[in-house]
Formats: structure tokens, C-alpha cells, sequence
């Protein structure tokens, strides 16, 4: 897999082995060779593989997302082009300032760290939030969020018992997936964000553009961007919402606190996005209809919800040409067995003139 992503948040329905698909389908309507002289717009930034993806192509690269971990991703990858970690920067998180807010520690020991892991977070974001500039404090809010999603289970911030256990030397109780993780949970925080650091700056590069990230409601940012190819991979019909496993690492940022249930799993009755809620058909409908300015649109959708005759109905109600089809996705990380962790993804190719 290439080796850019490896500095990308693991997104649990990231786009990383799909990249060779989707752009294979855009190959179909505009060559290669005009990929320089070509804009993708990407209406849900998410982990970000595809735009980053798309930038390395020579493309200029429009990005949205309304979750702020991934605004800030789209700010190191896609918008900036030079700026990168240095040494310095990284030691800086370890100085000891004035007096700064608790808010890790008061709100996620020991449900979703150990203390040890609260008091560095904490000390770390003040330092941080003290740099001048914009980009580089992007940059060390970035490592930040990778360090805490390498030190907990599945790169994902929702287990009540995971660091309780360790604590408790509760090895057997873990689970050998878990078990994996006790050497970066133990791991001096330094060792780990040296080795992000080399992942993130060889992900930073610049590719002859002036890329952009935006944080707007989808329709929004639709309306007023310009291109040939707009992605779209919005939140799938039935599924649970990305807040329940990275939805921690927005509150950490923002110091606003969300309490959790007593299993660990954040009450996100109010957090489905429009594209997943109950009126999730209509609202892919809408975005199908809004993006018919664009030259070549691309529609993932994972839902198990909808079967493949249901999403190509519904696709094809507001874009009868689309051509529809399914590539079978293995899970980057599971418990699931092989045969289990194989995802359906349903895909649309959607060329206008």
C-alpha cells in the first residue's frame, strides 16, 4: 500500500485499497495526462486517503469535512505543502509551562487513559496552542491526535476497560488483538512521536497547486466549489456514526466534554449526519442532484442497509446513465475472521457530457 497513508488517520472505513478503483473509473472519462490541469473536489474528507491521493496525481485538491480532527488533517496534507515537524517541535510538548487546563485528566481517567497518558495530553495541547503559527500548530495538534489513537485498542478512543486492565497487569483478559497495543501503551510518549514524525513529513509535499480544506455543510461547500471530479463518500445509511470511535479526540481539542454511557459508547442519538439518519435516501439524492455540474462524480457507499438493486435504484433516479458496481474491501483492522471482515462497497461512476 503506498506509503503516504501510513500518516493518515486509521479511519475504520477508510479509502485507502479503493484509491486504485476510484481513480481507474476517473481514467475512463479524463486521461491521466489531464490530471494536472484538473480539480477534485472532495465533499467528505474523512481519513483523507483519496484527496491525498489525488494531490500526489497533480490535481488541485478541494477539501470538506465538518469533524474538526479531520479539518485539521486536510490543513497538514492538502493545504499546506512545506511546513513540516522538527525536532524542536516535538520536545516542546515536554516542557513543563504555566499552570494549563486538566481536561483530559479530569474527564477521561481512567475510562479512556491512564493518567500518566491524561497528564502528557494535557501539557502537550497548552504547549501547542501557544504556537504562532497557524499550520505548524495544525501540524502538532495532528501528531498529538496520531499518538492517542497508536497508544488505544483499534486506533479508535471508546473502550471503558482497556487501560484499566493494563494498570491491573489484567493481561489475559485483553484479547490478543489488545495485547498488540500494550507496547506503545507503555512506550515513552517521545519514542512514538519520533516515529510520526518521519510518517507525517513524508506526507507533506507540494504538487504545483494552491490546495484547499474547508469545514462547511456538505451542500455548502458543494455550492460554491468549482471543478471537473467531485468524490463523495458520505456517512452510509445505518451506520454507526464515526463520533462513537474518534468523536473523543474533537472534544479533547475543543475542551468540551461529552458524557459517556456506562458501556463507554457516546449517546450520539443527535450526532447522525444528514446522510445518516432517516432520511438518508433523500439526502443522497440531493447530493447526486447538486453535484451535476461537475464533469466526472464518484459515489462510494458501504450501507449494509442497501442491497445493490436499492442503491442502483436510487442512484439512478436522479442520474439514469450511472454506472453502477460493487468491489468487495477487506477491513484494515478487525476481529472479525477473513471471511467476516470482507465489506461490500457499492460504487456509482457518474460522467456528465
Amino acid at each position: 500500500m503506498w506509503s503516504r497513508f501510513s500518516a493518515l488517520i486509521p479511519y475504520f472505513g477508510g479509502k485507502r485499497s479503493l484509491c486504485p478503483v476510484i481513480f481507474k473509473a476517473i481514467s475512463q472519462h479524463i486521461p491521466q495526462q489531464q490530471w494536472p490541469q484538473t480539480t477534485f473536489v472532495d465533499g467528505f474528507f474523512g481519513g483523507g486517503a483519496t484527496a491525498l491521493y489525488a494531490k500526489a496525481q497533480g490535481m488541485r485538491v478541494l477539501t470538506n469535512d465538518l469533524a474538526h480532527r479531520s479539518k485539521i488533517a486536510a490543513d497538514v496534507f492538502i493545504a499546506n505543502d512545506r511546513v513540516t515537524i522538527a525536532d524542536e517541535d516535538l520536545h516542546r510538548l515536554f516542557v513543563n509551562g504555566a499552570e494549563h487546563p486538566r481536561f483530559v485528566e479530569e474527564h477521561f481517567v481512567p475510562s479512556m487513559f491512564m493518567r500518566k497518558h491524561a497528564q502528557f495530553i494535557d501539557n502537550a495541547l497548552a504547549q501547542i496552542n501557544r504556537i504562532q503559527h497557524v499550520t505548524k500548530r495544525q501540524l502538532m495538534r495532528f501528531a498529538l491526535i496520531q499518538y492517542m489513537l497508536r497508544i488505544t485498542p483499534y486506533s479508535q478512543i471508546h473502550s471503558v476497560d482497556y487501560f484499566q486492565k493494563i494498570e491491573g497487569e489484567e493481561f489475559h483478559r485483553l484479547g490478543m488483538s489488545r495485547v498488540k497495543k500494550v507496547p506503545y501503551t507503555c512506550m515513552h510518549p517521545i519514542r512514538i512521536l519520533t516515529e510520526l514524525q518521519a510518517k507525517i513529513n513524508k506526507a507533506i509535499f507540494p504538487n504545483g497547486h494552491r490546495n484547499e480544506a474547508h469545514q462547511q455543510d456538505v451542500f455548502d461547500f458543494l455550492a460554491g466549489a468549482e471543478g471537473e471530479i467531485c468524490y463523495l463518500d458520505p456517512p452510509y445509511a445505518g451506520a454507526q456514526p464515526y463520533e462513537v470511535f474518534y468523536g473523543v479526540l474533537d472534544q479533547i481539542l475543543a475542551a468540551q466534554h461529552q458524557p459517556y454511557t456506562r458501556k463507554g459508547t457516546k449517546d450520539c442519538s443527535g450526532a447522525f449526519s444528514p446522510c445518516n439518519g432517516p432520511e438518508a435516501r433523500q439526502r443522497l439524492e440531493r447530493l447526486l442532484d447538486v453535484t451535476r455540474k461537475f464533469r466526472v462524480v464518484v459515489l462510494s457507499y458501504g450501507s449494509q442497509r442497501y442491497t445493490f438493486e436499492e442503491f442502483e435504484e436510487t442512484v439512478k433516479r436522479v442520474e439514469p446513465q450511472a454506472e453502477i458496481f460493487k468491489v468487495n474491501l477487506r477491513y484494515p483492522f478487525t476481529r472479525k475472521t477473513d471471511a467476516e471482515a470482507v465489506r461490500k462497497e457499492l460504487m456509482a461512476v457518474i460522467a456528465h457530457g
